[in-house]
């Protein structure tokens, strides 16, 4: 039997109706959506102590605080709405047996009851800009990630339970609730977080087994466990990249734990509402310990001491320093350090460092405080990880020096510095600074969610950084002479699905595609029109690149790609071209299923992947011996056909290679 998802307005109706009614409850917003719905969050807690400071906010206080905080998360990815209901009917237990629910003599939960509106209201996974925000927690590039990032600083709660949906791993067990499989994060205090994890998941499991008759369809009675990835899986559910909510909240020492609903169904919320229920009576009996657990957490980073730390010791110090003169790196990663509850110093004299000479006001980056493991893990370079047995299962070179365009020099001795409180840069009166260039009119090509995401919202997101005007074409509308008459330059940053036509496309995602072969060839044959009448067309990764040459014949380059989640962080030898401006002959680039181009010779290699296995610096990519030496970005002799096989605008995440677009836009 299926379950009815309320609106959202009814959700927002029946949130503020019930957190007046009961006195255990209070809401307020911590935030805003890109739409501009609120996100509501209801605390819990009993109201005899509601007028005191519950939660302590000095690192030496976590031990002894009155009340410990949970935060619980739900409906991160829009569509699986589940989380919100279980949620709803979470408070409706409280508000009828609360006086009887031993667990709020000690927590103070905070429960998100939707973290992504828009995507709850549109029904879609990723929020109004097109970007999933469980992918979101390194950037924190939208708007309800901030407002999650913030509540989890500010709280700093011992346990996180983010809600998902939907896995059905095999029949006998049901849901999936984590730790997860390796490779694990170094920056995690790893000994400390599975002490805790792995009960509590497994605590959850014998709860759910126990109460199987409160199911009521065959298959949840039937219920023998669910799967723990951690015990039950060999790869593809790891935790190392903090991407999502549960694994940055580790970075915190919170014990992060996604909880992913078996179906949709009445059981599938019966299901989470158990699995919640087991948890904080657990937490509750065991917060003594869970504080303890978090407190030593923090003390390891103001000691900087991490003895689970396999990949070398944590550094004294960060020293950051702009890298580009026409990048502002410095300043954003500065405030999105602070935003994380990182401290910052400046240095009060000029002093040197394994042959670098910084002057005074070099901002510093002192590793022993409390924070340090957030630290470690947004300002080291990474691993490379492609000689591992384990699988991959998302994007994992993050490094934001490299990603942002900043240098980054790990110290690991006591510096002669003088340090000072860092103080904020002269804030902006404008948005991201840009160069001038020739006017023209831009148009990109949207996928409106094929296979359930929205490729090209890192693109959108670099124009409006950069102020670039753009206006939204579809595949299909291309097939049409009038599509093109109104742009000049044509981006595509996207999957080579697009233009297939609904014969080679699984049904769900026919609608995203073109209708036929004769609207195929009639995109082809505007397209080479538009080229030649001086239109220029820009292809940006494997997907828009495969298209545009093997689909659409623009160029008679080959485009070889890796993997899907193949991913790396990579020196790039930049050639000496318009497109290149600004960046040096030996600099950083990024990939995300990887694409290199051979067969060039009607085309101008702008870059090139460098001929050095050492050259990959940090990610995923085992056979990228496949790539080297060969070119990562070429040219049409014209300039009119420009194809990137790097992502120079993932996620909102590589600014560093906006400049890149800039240029190809405005040469």
């Amino acid at each position: 039997m299926g379950s009815t998802i309320l609106s959202y307005r009814k959700l927002e109706a029946l949130i503020e109706k019930k957190t007046k009614q009961c006195p255990f409850f209070s809401l307020s917003s911590i935030g805003k959506s890109i739409e501009g719905r609120d996100i509501w969050c209801v605390t819990i807690q009993k109201p005899a102590l509601s007028e005191t400071k519950i939660v302590q906010t000095r690192i030496s206080s976590l031990r002894s605080r009155k009340k410990t905080p949970i935060v619980i998360t739900a409906s991160i990815h829009g569509h699986e709405a589940t989380g919100s209901t279980a949620l709803l009917r979470f408070l409706n237990k409280i508000q009828k047996d609360g006086e009887s629910m031993e667990w709020l003599d000690d927590l103070i939960v905070f429960c998100v009851i939707c973290c992504n509106p828009d995507g709850y209201v549109h029904k879609t996974r990723y929020n109004a800009e097109g970007f999933d925000i469980n992918r979101d927690f390194i950037t924190q590039s939208q708007p309800e990630t901030e407002s999650i990032v913030n509540l989890i600083v500010k709280e700093k709660p011992a346990v996180v339970l983010d809600l998902h949906g939907y896995v059905w791993k095999k029949t006998s067990h049901i849901g999936l609730i984590e730790p997860c499989t390796p490779p694990h994060n170094p920056a995690y205090e790893y000994d400390l977080y599975l002490k805790w994890a792995l009960p509590l998941a497994q605590c959850m499991e014998s709860y759910l087994v126990a109460e199987k008759e409160t199911f009521s369809s065959k298959r949840f009675k039937s219920i023998q466990g669910t799967y723990i990835p951690y015990r039950d899986g060999k790869g593809g559910w790891d935790d190392y990249s903090p991407y999502c909510c549960s694994m940055y909240s580790m970075l915190h020492g919170a014990i992060g734990i996604t909880i992913e609903s078996p179906s949709r169904s009445e059981d599938g919320i019966t299901w989470l509402l158990l699995a919640l229920s087991a948890a904080l009576t657990h937490i509750s009996k065991q917060r003594a310990e869970l504080n303890n657990n978090q407190a030593a957490f923090f003390q390891r980073g103001i000691k900087n001491v991490h003895p689970t730390h396999s990949t070398g010791d944590f550094p004294q110090y960060y020293v950051l320093t702009e890298k580009n003169e026409h990048h502002s790196g410095l300043r954003k990663l500065t405030r999105h350090l602070q935003k994380n509850g990182i401290k910052l110093y400046s240095s009060r004299k000029d002093f040197t460092y394994d042959g670098h000479s910084f002057p005074a006001g070099t901002t510093i980056v002192p590793m022993n405080q409390a924070r340090a493991n957030v630290a470690y893990c947004f300002l080291t370079k990474g691993e490379d990880l492609s000689s591992g047995s384990e699988r991959i299962s998302e994007f994992c070179a993050w490094s934001l020096p490299l990603s942002w365009g900043v240098n980054c020099h790990p110290v690991f001795e006591k510096l002669d510095a003088g340090m000072k409180h860092f103080k904020y840069f002269e804030k902006d009166s404008k948005p991201e600074e840009t160069r001038a260039g020739a006017p023209v009119s831009v148009g990109i090509l949207i996928d409106d969610g094929l296979f359930h995401k929205k490729a090209h919202s890192g693109l959108k997101l670099a124009l409006q950084q950069m102020n670039i005007p753009f206006q939204e074409l579809r595949a299909k509308d291309l097939a049409s002479e009038k599509a093109l008459s109104s742009v000049n330059v044509l981006i595509y940053n996207g999957y080579e699905h697009l233009f297939y036509p609904p014969l080679k496309i699984r049904s769900v995602y026919r609608d995203f595609v073109l209708d036929s072969l004769a609207q195929q060839e009639a995109c082809r044959n505007n397209l080479h029109t538009f080229v030649q009448k001086g239109g220029k067309v820009i292809g940006i990764g494997a997907g828009a690149s495969k298209a545009l040459t093997s689909i659409l014949e623009l160029s008679e380059a080959e485009v070889h790609s890796g993997g899907w989640n193949k991913n790396a962080l990579l020196q790039i030898h930049y050639k000496n071209h318009p497109i290149t401006k600004g960046y040096p002959a030996e600099d950083t680039g990024f990939v995300y299923r990887p694409a290199w181009f051979t067969n060039t010779g009607n085309m101008k290699v702008v870059a090139l992947f460098k001929n050095d296995p050492d050259s990959l610096l940090a990610g995923y990519w085992p056979d990228y011996d496949q790539a080297q030496g060969k070119a990562a970005i070429i040219a049409s002799l014209s300039g009119n056909v420009i194809l990137f096989g790097l992502e120079i605008c993932f996620r909102g995440h590589t600014s560093y290679l906006y400049g890149l677009l800039w240029n190809a836009i405005y040469p």
